[in-house]
């Protein structure tokens, strides 16, 4: 009987043993919403008490709050607009979405309160506000000018509003979702005004400057200043026409859907020969070809930005049902396969321009050389991509890069299955890729970070603290290489705001339980 006794535990106990070990496995996996949402308060805290100046962030700041950075070393007085303020705005927005807690709503109120102060009298904004504006000068001078290469948007401070890298959108973009989650009427003011901003900056032929007002006081090397040449580069114009579409669709304005679909026009209308039916990084409003603009920038044609237009063509088509939207991806698509054939043909490693006309690659190689004020000067050429080492590309050319330039194939694949769609199979899927919590949304929150290792990660404080990744300021007689970068020990914006939308996401699709 003993021995029948222990043979069944024998066959029981592994069992009882998988069952409670998958508890275990279970439960480990996944920590209480309850945790989760002390976590972002904490956090949420620790951001607004400790790191905001003023409601508004920049992109990192030292762990002895000493220093802050956003794209370069930033006054303590400053906030940022890219990647700062708007973006940790929006973050808070959407734990208020999730929770209903107005404790975010509130944190969010101090950012949007900062991008008011700081907008400038016809509505936009810069890189970032100064609440000092007398030391701007000074610090332009002598620290964010002080890079050899690169940065030319630094050396030298025009006084108007941007929209590089989409920065009057995502202040404005920020204070649309925020006026339409509270509808109060004092928002409402500072909203239109950024609207009508971007509507009366846009040139009548449908493009945009990449700043506003216009103004040519900046030439510099030979180049004229490039500030109101028709301008795609770093999704300037993508980001106003999609801010507008937002705009129009929450906001009942059909001025601001007229002026996007002007936007989406003037792509079409500058779209490249059927040889090169492309896009460039910016135009010349005489010859509306392709130009060059800063020193490390050469007129070509790019693949970035021919790849964002795809995207808002296949939007508008989606959004509208207006299959002329389509028309023009074809071609680009067909440039994209004669990039990559060049290249392979031709043993041609890949660039970010090819000329007008010729195709040929142009490859942005620096020098040893120097202009009056010290600052790093180019060279560009058609064939020599390794150059003398400085260049921007580099290759072996013991291994010559014959690889294709640009994966086409997920390009064209998507590009068919939406040409396939019926307007109401497109419309309908427009609509719910705007879904802000739709099932796709939350699969995309995929994370390398587990949420238990976020959680931990968070000192008793409140706050994330990390290495963060700076530009170093250093006199550009030192020599010193642009991409100069320090590794610091501080608190990173990007950082907070993956982590919390990683929070955010798992009490999204865990609500209701504990």
């Amino acid at each position: 009987m003993l021995k029948l006794n222990q043979r069944r535990l024998l066959i029981i106990t592994p069992l009882l043993a998988a069952i409670y070990f998958c508890a275990l496995t279970d439960a480990a996996a996944q920590p209480s919403r309850k945790v989760v949402l002390e976590t972002m308060k904490q956090a949420t805290n620790f951001m607004t008490t400790k790191v905001a100046y003023r409601g508004g962030y920049v992109w990192a700041v030292s762990e002895d709050f000493k220093r802050r950075y956003g794209e370069v070393p930033a006054r303590a007085t400053q906030i940022w607009i890219q990647e700062g303020t708007p973006l940790v705005g929006m973050t808070y927005l959407d734990a208020y979405d999730v929770t209903g807690d107005r404790f975010y709503l509130e944190s969010a109120r101090q950012a949007a309160d900062a991008l008011i102060a700081g907008q400038q009298a016809l509505g936009g904004w810069h890189y970032f506000i100064d609440f000092d504006p007398k030391g701007l000068n000074e610090w332009y001078v002598n620290e964010a000018s002080q890079f050899k290469w690169g940065m030319e948007e630094y050396r030298h401070y025009y006084g108007n509003a941007t929209f590089d890298d989409g920065n009057t959108a995502s202040a404005t973009r920020f204070l649309l979702r925020f006026y339409t989650t509270t509808r109060e009427p004092r928002y409402r003011v500072p909203l239109r005004k950024a609207l009508d901003f971007i509507v009366s900056a846009q040139y009548k032929n449908g493009a945009w400057p990449q700043r506003y007002p216009l103004r040519n006081e900046f030439s510099h090397d030979g180049f004229p200043d490039y500030t109101s040449y028709y301008t795609l580069n770093d999704g300037s114009a993508k980001s106003n026409i999609e801010l507008l579409v937002e705009a129009a669709d929450k906001l009942g304005d059909r001025r601001y859907l007229a002026a996007a679909k002007r936007g989406v026009d003037f792509m079409i209308h500058i779209q490249g020969p059927p040889d090169q039916a492309a896009w460039a990084e910016q135009y010349d409003p005489k010859t509306m070809r392709p130009t060059k603009a800063r020193t490390h920038e050469p007129a070509g044609f790019v693949i970035r930005e021919s790849i964002q237009v795809i995207e808002i063509l296949e939007t508008f088509y989606q959004m509208t049902g207006d299959r002329r939207y389509l028309e023009s991806i074809s071609g680009c698509l067909a440039w994209f396969d004669r990039v990559n054939r060049e290249a392979v043909e031709f043993k041609r490693p890949p660039a970010r321009y090819y000329e007008f006309g010729t195709n040929l690659p142009i490859y942005n190689l620096r020098t040893d050389k120097t202009n009056a004020e010290g600052y790093g000067l180019y060279r560009w050429s058609n064939t020599d991509a390794e150059g003398d080492g400085f260049g921007l590309y580099r290759f072996n050319a013991d291994q010559p890069q014959v690889r294709p330039v640009v994966d086409v194939i997920p390009l064209r694949r998507e590009y068919e299955r939406i040409a396939a769609q019926t307007k109401q199979e497109a419309r309908a899927e427009y609509e719910k890729r705007h879904s802000r919590w739709n099932a796709e949304a939350v699969n995309r929150a995929g994370r390398t970070t587990s949420i238990e290792d976020i959680i931990k990660a968070l000192d008793n404080r409140g706050a994330w603290l990390g290495n963060c990744r700076v530009l170093t300021v250093v006199p550009r007689s030192e020599g010193i290489n642009p991409g100069t970068f320090e590794i610091i020990r501080g608190y990173s914006t990007s950082t907070f705001v993956r982590n919390m939308r990683a929070l955010i996401d798992y009490v999204a699709t865990t609500k209701g339980t504990d």
